[in-house]
């Protein structure tokens, strides 16, 4: 396995802070604590998860669905790694489905496993640095208020976008969508830090501590 996170490493070069190959390194820490409890084939998992963002460059040029080309591409990626036919399009079809906003839900456990675990990354007190990393590389105010319809995120004016909007539209949402046991419960403490972290910012803006 080491020898495989020195190439997918090198797939990930000139990746933004809140995609970068540590964000895959800690979804990597990740199943493997979540995936051995929910019986899934680790040997399938792990290179699902070092090649699970390897369509973000593609995706940043030209607006395709970063979970299919890096599907796409990893089906080749890992037959040249010495995987059958078979096994690389369960590595395929669990990057496909990895992204919160899909039309395909992940079926199997190994793609629970990996949507569970890189949904974790983008919560708690590391979520929150990925929040402000991105947020700063956009462009995007420190804090905003949130829209009535921040529900409704598309309706939002990207110009002012900023990580409290994030966290209302999409970040606070994460822990309710996990699928597997393990990880629902590492994700009540994050959730909770995470919360407790945006009402603080709040009040701190407002002069109010």
């Amino acid at each position: 396995m080491d020898d495989l996170i020195g190439r997918a490493r090198e797939l990930y070069e000139g990746s933004d802070a809140a995609h970068d190959f540590d964000h895959v390194l800690r979804v990597l820490a990740l199943v493997r604590r979540i995936g051995p409890a929910e019986g899934a084939n680790m040997r399938l998992l792990e290179v699902a998860t070092l090649l699970h963002d390897i369509g973000r460059a593609e995706e940043a040029r030209t607006g395709a669905d970063h979970a299919q080309v890096g599907a796409r591409r990893a089906r080749q990626i890992v037959r040249s790694w010495g995987y059958s036919a078979e096994e690389a399009e369960a590595i395929a079809r669990a990057i496909a489905a990895h992204r919160f906003r899909v039309e395909r839900p992940p079926e199997s456990v190994e793609a629970r496993v990996l949507y569970d675990a890189d949904k974790l990354d983008a919560i708690g007190a590391v979520g929150i640095g990925r929040a402000f990393a991105f947020a700063g590389r956009q462009g995007q105010r420190l804090w905003t208020p949130v829209p009535p319809d921040a529900t409704a995120s598309p309706a939002i004016d990207q110009a002012s976008w900023s990580p409290v909007i994030e966290f209302a539209v999409k970040l606070s949402r994460l822990a309710d969508s996990l699928y597997t046991e393990t990880a629902r419960t590492i994700a009540r403490r994050r959730h909770a830090f995470m919360v407790a972290f945006f009402r603080r910012l709040e009040a701190e803006v407002a002069g109010e501590m």
